[in-house]
């Protein structure tokens, strides 16, 4: 999934949100792992964090000790914020990562400037593999109603 839109639009919530739900609170740790891409942009996280956790088989589903279920899916799920300040060398890791193990884990890219990461030519091919999703901001008046 790529998610875009001007800062503060709830992206990052939206997607923090959704993982959430679908695994729960005693599975989220080992099925969600969050990347903050302007400050981790280089191949090399790209190769260890991403590569590894994307690699690993998705742990047994932790049955919550109140009893609780979540759907818990068979994947893990690996969120990339600020996409668009990645390396293009990072974004050509990413792909080839993203293609090998999507059997088992989701990727979802957030940006704030699409044009920016489409400029690259590597995000480029990715937003073409990639449900995506625009975040505007609204005005004051719908706010009020």
């Amino acid at each position: 999934m790529l998610f875009y839109g001007p800062p503060g639009t709830g992206k990052t919530s939206t997607i923090l949100a959704l993982a959430r739900g679908l695994f729960g609170p005693d599975n989220f740790k080992s099925r969600v792992l969050e990347l903050n891409a302007s400050d981790e942009r280089g191949i090399s996280i790209i190769r260890e964090k991403v590569k590894n956790f994307a690699r690993q088989t998705p742990r047994a589903q932790v049955v919550a000790p109140d009893g609780k279920t979540h759907p818990c899916p068979p994947y893990k799920i690996i969120i990339l914020d600020e996409a668009d300040s990645m390396t293009q060398d990072a974004q050509g890791a990413l792909r080839r990562i993203m293609e090998t193990y999507a059997r088992i884990t989701r990727f979802c890219l957030v940006c704030n400037y699409v044009t920016r990461s489409v400029q690259a030519p590597p995000l480029y091919s990715l937003q073409l593999m990639c449900y995506s999703q625009n975040y505007r901001t609204f005005g004051i008046a719908v706010l009020q109603i």
